[in-house]
């Protein structure tokens, strides 16, 4: 074989490997690393007030109470809730930061224990607090099943007095 032939030959193999290696970086196999990627993507959703994506994230059956304690009713009233959010140009944006995930022997659940910030438009931190959340492996991929949100600290009370209604 002629040198140009084998370099055609080489080179045409070459985006078929690229979409292998691409797949196996985009598409994680380990339970916590798929995890992680989806909080991720969740967390990114909100920071570009992404609602079509933030929902993604979230199964059909979603639960959530709240930092304040407040549970919402359904899946549908948080989303709309987020939506709101979205058009506050002075509402605070949120981050879940995962510590650790547990998968379980048992189901096909895993257990994500967190903390989260709140932080206000100007940057500053306006409450933070833990969290606890359930995901479940379905068709689709790793979803948050529930949320259980606990506000522990204040650092703006303005931001905390209207968190608080």
């Amino acid at each position: 074989m002629d040198l140009p032939h084998a370099i055609h030959v080489t080179t045409r193999w070459i985006p078929f490997l690229a979409c292998i290696v691409l797949a196996a970086v985009q598409a994680p196999t380990d339970p916590v690393a798929q995890i992680r990627a989806a909080r991720q993507r969740s967390n990114r959703a909100l920071a570009i007030h992404d609602s079509k994506a933030f929902g993604e994230s979230l199964a059909a059956d979603y639960m959530i109470v709240r930092g304040n304690g407040v549970v919402m009713p359904s899946r549908q009233a948080w989303l709309d809730a987020v939506e709101a959010e979205f058009k506050n140009a002075n509402a605070v944006r949120y981050e879940r930061i995962a510590d650790k995930i547990e998968i379980s022997s048992v189901s096909p659940i895993a257990a994500e224990h967190g903390h989260w910030t709140a932080t206000l438009p100007n940057g500053k931190r306006a409450y933070t607090g833990t969290y606890l959340a359930m995901w479940r492996r379905g068709e689709s991929g790793w979803q948050i099943r529930s949320e259980l949100f606990v506000l522990l600290g204040c650092e703006d009370e303005a931001a905390c007095a209207g968190y608080r209604k």
